[in-house]
Formats: C-alpha cells, sequence, structure tokens
C-alpha cells in the first residue's frame, strides 16, 4: 500500500509542526495504553518545577519525532528515485519515530540517568531498552499485524544499531531517528524547537530547508554545503539548552531529591524492578509521586517527607560551582569528593576564631543542629558534562557536506567561519548540600580543598611529581624525582613513554540527547580520601628541545624546569596508548589549566546571606535617623556666622524646603 496515496487519514493539530497527518498504522501504535502512558511524562522532567510552561509530555514529542522521520525518508525518496526507498521503509523509519520513547520512566532521564543506577548498579538498562520491551507488548496486546523482519528493523532504527538488524537495511535509514554517525537526527529537530517553545524562549530551526537539503552520497546523509551554518547552529542550539535549562540548578536539586525519595520507598515498593515487566511498566509515570504521597504505609513516612520539601520549596541547597576545563575533569574528579568537603569543613570550622564558633553554633543550635550532624551524606557532588553532541570532538568533523561542483567531503579549515569553539566540551562541578544551615561551612570546607595538599614538611615534599594516569582515572605506582634527583617511593608516578598526555578514556558512549542519561548522566563522586603531598598541582611543559616532549607536575613553582634540563632524567605525564588531542600537538597537561583551585568569586556565602540563622547583618550605609536629629539639636544654638555652612556627609540628600513651609504658602 503506498503511504502517501492512503486517504483513510486524520490530523492532529500540534503547536510545532502544525497540521501531522496520521496513517491508520500509526493510529494503530497511537491508540494504545503503552503509548498513552506517555501523556502522563513530563518531556523535561523536573525542569517544569522552574519553567511553569513546560509541562509538555513524550507523547507529543513522539508524534513530532515521527512527523519529521517519515517528511525526511519521503524527501529523499522524491530526489533520489535511485535509493529504491520502499513503502515498508518509510512505514518503520516513522513508527521508529513514533516508539523511540516508548521506554521512558517517570520524570523521562531522572529514571534512567540516575534512579536505576543508584538502585540496581548491576543493571545497564536504558530507556532505549525499555522502549523495544513495550514496543513487543504493545504489538502483542494490539494484535498488530507486522513482519518480525520490520520489527527487527524498528527496534534497530530506534537503537541506531544496524546490526540488529536480521537483513541487510539500507544503512543511510540509520542516520534518520537515532543518529549515531554524528547525533544530526529529526529526534534533535523535535525537541529544541519544542522544548524551547514551552519554557518561553522558542527557538526556530531552518528544518524544512534542512530536509530538502539532505541527499545520500556514500550511504550517508549528506548536507549542501551553503547549509552548514544551519547544522552548526542545531548543535549550538542543544548545548545552550542544556547548560541554560536542561541543567538548571533548581531543577538538579529537585532531581536528587525525587531520587532520594524513591529510594527509601524502594525497599517496601520494589519500584526499581517494574523494569522487568511491561504489565507493570505500564504505571511507571509521574504519578508514582502522588502515589507515594497518599500512601497510609508509615514505611513511606521518610519518602513523603522529602517530598513534603519539594511542595514547601525547602529545596535541597546550591553551595558552590566551577567551570571544569575538559582535559581537567578526572583531577577533579579525584579531588573532589564528598569525604573529603566533610573533612576539610571540619578542619576549616576548628581554625576559625573563637567568636565565630560560638556565632555559627548558635545559628545551628536555633535549628537544632550541631556539627555533628555534618555527614558526608548531606553532601552532594555533581559534575555535568556539557558538550555539542560528540564529547570533546567537533561534531561538524562527523558530517559531509557537498556541493554543486560534485565535491563531497568533511569541512575543514577555512571551508567555515573560524569564529567557532576552539573546545566542544567542559564539566560543570557543582556542590549541593541537604541541609541548608551547613552551606556556609560546607562551601568552605570545598575551597579549603586545594590548601590542604602540602605535606605536614614541606622541606621533604618533592620538587617534581610524575603522575601517570591510567583507564579510568586512578594514579599508577612508581617513582618520584626530589630536589637532589634521588627517587623515592611515591602513590602516583609516571613510566616512561613517548605518547602525549591525553585524557584517560572514561566517558561512556553518546547519549541520546535528551536530558542527560544513564550515558551520560551527572557522576556524583564517590568518597576517596587525599594525600596530602602538594600544595598546588600545576603544569609545567618542557621545552621543544628536550627530546622527547613531555610535561611534569611541579609543587607550586616552576624551578623544577632547570633541575630537569640539568638532568637526564625527563619525566613523563602521559596515558599510555592514548590517542593525542584531534586539534593540537601538544599534550593535553600542556593544554589544561596552570593550577588546581575551586575558588569562585560569584558564589561566595556572605556571612550575612544564604546562612539561615546567621544573626550578623551588613551595616547599613544609610545614616541613622536618631543620630541625624540629635546633630541637628547640637547646631541649633549656632549662628550661621560662627558656624557656616555644615559639612555634608556621604549619602547626604540635598535640602529641600520644609514640608510644613510649603503648606503654609499653598494657604496663604
Amino acid at each position: 500500500m503506498d503511504i502517501e496515496k492512503d486517504t483513510h487519514l486524520r490530523h492532529i493539530k500540534d503547536p510545532v509542526h502544525d497540521q501531522i497527518r496520521i496513517t491508520p498504522r500509526m493510529s494503530q501504535f497511537i491508540d494504545s495504553a503503552p503509548f498513552q502512558r506517555l501523556r502522563r511524562i513530563k518531556q523535561l522532567g523536573t525542569t517544569y518545577y522552574v519553567w511553569a510552561g513546560a509541562s509538555h509530555n513524550r507523547f507529543e514529542h513522539c508524534i513530532g519525532v515521527a512527523h519529521l522521520a517519515r517528511k525526511m525518508v519521503t524527501r529523499l525518496r522524491k530526489n533520489q528515485p535511485e535509493l529504491n526507498i520502499t513503502d515498508r521503509d518509510i512505514e518503520c523509519v516513522t513508527l521508529a519515530g513514533l516508539c523511540h520513547d516508548l521506554g521512558h520512566g517517570p520524570w523521562s532521564h531522572v529514571w534512567d540517568g540516575m534512579f536505576i543506577p543508584a538502585t540496581l548498579p548491576e543493571e545497564k538498562w536504558t530507556h532505549e531498552e525499555g522502549s523495544e520491551m513495550m514496543l513487543d507488548y504493545l504489538i502483542k496486546e494490539k494484535e498488530i499485524d507486522i513482519p518480525s523482519d520490520d520489527i527487527a528493523l524498528i527496534k534497530a532504527l530506534i537503537t541506531g544499531d544496524p546490526g540488529k538488524c536480521r537483513l541487510k537495511e539500507k544503512q543511510f535509514l540509520f542516520d534518520i531517528v537515532a543518529n549515531k554517525r554524528n547525533g544530526f537526527d529529526v529526534d534533535k529537530f523535535d525537541y529544541i524547537q519544542r522544548d524551547s517553545l514551552a519554557i518561553g524562549d522558542a527557538i526556530k530551526l531552518q528544518i524544512s530547508r534542512l530536509i530538502k537539503s539532505a541527499r545520500v552520497i556514500e550511504d550517508q546523509i549528506c548536507y549542501e554545503y551553503k547549509d552548514l551554518d544551519k547544522v552548526l547552529e542545531v548543535y549550538q542550539t542543544r548545548h545552550k539548552l542544556h547548560k541554560n535549562f536542561y541543567n538548571h540548578k533548581t531543577a538538579k536539586a529537585i532531581e536528587y531529591m525525587i531520587v532520594d525519595g524513591l529510594k527509601l520507598a524502594e525497599p517496601y515498593m520494589r519500584i526499581a524492578r517494574r523494569i522487568k515487566n511491561p504489565e507493570e511498566f505500564l504505571w511507571l509515570t509521574d504519578d508514582l509521586l502522588p502515589e507515594i504521597e497518599r500512601s497510609q504505609d508509615p514505611n513511606l513516612k521518610p519518602a513523603q517527607h522529602i517530598f513534603k520539601r519539594i511542595t514547601n520549596r525547602k529545596l535541597y541547597r546550591f553551595v558552590d560551582m566551577k567551570w571544569v576545563n575538559w582535559e581537567d575533569r578526572n583531577m577533579y574528579r579525584q579531588l573532589v569528593t564528598e569525604q573529603r568537603i566533610l573533612e576539610c569543613a571540619r578542619e576549616a570550622y576548628d581554625e576559625l576564631l573563637k567568636v565565630q564558633r560560638q556565632e555559627m553554633d548558635e545559628s545551628w543550635r536555633e535549628a537544632g543542629l550541631t556539627l555533628d550532624d555534618l555527614t558526608a551524606d548531606d553532601i552532594l557532588v555533581e559534575q555535568s558534562t556539557l558538550h555539542y553532541g560528540m564529547k570533546e570532538e567537533n561534531p561538524l568533523n562527523f558530517v559531509k557536506f557537498y556541493s554543486k561542483t560534485g565535491n563531497c567531503d568533511q569541512a575543514d579549515g577555512g571551508d567555515y567561519s573560524t569564529l567557532r569553539p576552539l573546545v566542544f566540551a567542559e564539566v560543570l562541578l557543582r556542590v549541593f548540600t541537604k541541609k541548608e544551615e551547613f552551606q556556609e561551612i560546607i562551601q568552605a570546607g570545598y575551597r579549603r580543598i586545594p590548601e590542604l595538599d602540602v605535606l605536614h614538611n614541606p622541606d621533604q615534599a618533592p620538587e617534581t611529581v610524575d603522575v601517570q594516569v591510567a583507564e579510568g582515572g586512578q594514579p599508577i605506582q612508581g617513582i618520584n624525582t626530589t630536589k637532589d634527583n634521588s627517587s623515592v617511593p611515591f602513590a602516583s608516578t609516571a613510566t616512561s613513554s613517548d605518547v602525549p598526555m591525553s585524557p584517560p578514556v572514561t566517558e561512556h558512549s553518546l547519549p541520546d540527547d535528551g536530558p542527560p542519561t544513564s550515558q551520560d548522566r551527572t557522576e556524583r563522586s564517590g568518597s576517596r580520601s587525599l594525600s596530602r603531598h602538594v600544595r598546588k598541582m600545576s603544569v609545567t611543559t618542557i621545552p621543544d628541545a628536550e627530546p622527547p616532549l613531555s610535561t611534569a607536575a611541579t609543587a607550586g613553582s616552576t624551578s623544577a624546569v632547570s633541575s630537569l634540563q640539568s638532568s637526564n632524567t625527563v619525566p613523563k605525564f602521559v596515558t599510555p596508548g592514548a590517542p593525542a588531542s584531534p586539534r593540537s600537538t601538544k599534550p593535553l597537561s600542556a593544554q589544561s589549566s596552570n593550577s588546581f583551585t575551586t575558588l569562585n568569586r560569584f558564589t561566595t556565602v556572605m556571612p550575612s546571606h544564604g546562612s539561615p540563622g546567621k544573626a550578623t547583618k551588613p551595616i547599613s550605609k544609610k545614616r541613622d535617623r536618631n543620630q541625624v536629629e540629635t546633630q541637628e539639636q547640637s547646631h541649633a544654638g549656632r549662628t550661621r556666622s560662627s558656624v557656616g555652612i555644615l559639612p555634608t556627609l556621604p549619602g547626604d540628600r540635598e535640602v529641600s524646603p520644609s514640608p510644613v513651609a510649603r503648606k503654609q504658602a499653598r494657604l496663604g
């Protein structure tokens, strides 16, 4: 049956794409319990608590993706008949777009990106797996007559994995719904426009032009060279949404509260185990929260208390943040941990003046707390990876463009504007606390971490510290070089290698580009203690004249360079077997920041701000009214000739006629 000529159609009025045609085959899937379930799952999860307009659901997003997927593949068939795109291909691509989010759990990515990994760490479950499970359940319940090879193709299109197909399928079809080649697909086309419209900051992409521009060359979807800037705009906009909206600090705080509440309810409700049973998974929606809230089970009281805090806006408190360079992410992940912040917070408290400790104790006493009530579990360290869609890589390096001259290749160098980012990924480090009363002391502990990485006897500290980082970011046992060039045992030392340093391979594969997923989720650091052997971890580059090029981490100064040049041994700061940065021939350590620091001048907690119960108030710049009246009375008996004009003080206003005099003038 030719889908384009079918007359038994209905339409849905969509705020983004206007009229969307619904075919009879699409109706079979839409008019089912698994698909209607998506009406009760917010597209942006907890972002709705910050932007009240972001109340749209996965239901309309899936219909929008199906519409764009069908539009894309239909245009390709029209422009390139030689591709032999069949009605079956069009139907399978459309259904893949329609069903690609069937497996999302409550609050979308909060479920598979945070709750499931925390509750079932042994499970490598993703929402794509849930979509495959619910697709099988839907087809079975509705008794839809569809070939098994078509079902396999739909599942493969959802995951972007051609290896799941039973037959040899057209490779370019996998670039439409879930493009693992370069992340440029119709899923982004829809959610970028839909999410921004709902938030109130509408973004209009040139979707029709991009679809018209698409061509299949060498079994890959390419775009016309003159549309390169429009392709880059999609990646830039994706990053903007993640940075400004999806990772908003308040939305993140609520995510942590929801996960903590679900974890408290898990032993009694067995929520996480429902992901394996489609009949139970069918009822896992955002309605889970009111289900727990109205329960009479006394075991759920702790979970209900957390959810009540969300209702009353008594949220986890943001403490501090820092933007971390991509190449430094593993160092910060190892050094900034909940346990270390707790230790530093207690030490910072002990070093306060007695009067400061008394003021702090008094504020905690009013809340019924003491410093002993602060534990590592009350601190949350989050490191969110933000990128353009291909981690640290430039996504345009994976997209091919064609021109009227017949050339088709990746854009490079001067092929497009040089006014573009030099790096395409970064890490946002943030610290939260579950008890707002401890916000100030936790920030003091967090900022104290770099200061305490020093030996008690500085004379015994190594002048030069060789560091080798293995897979997973863990230091390797080795030997250090001290001031006198003697060798001493040390916990993290490099071995000889001529391979330039590159970041350890610790990141997961590409996400599906909604808010952070289980593959691209924010990682909460574990509780790890630190050695105190360095005051400041800085990186010094050995001159190019030294063969081979290498770097050395020094202890607070650059004096190690001369000592290293005078000796024949040149320490390496390398990752064995790791490739060099694709954009630079220098080791990444030479591109990294000069020192490890947690300071952020714009998030410093002042004594009178952000610390509930704090009695200290800032001194007002305004003059006290009683003081002014006293001064005026003291000058009342003086004559102008003896006193002259009274001096003005900072903040004094220009003298105006007496209100009484003005009133008498109007009456007389």
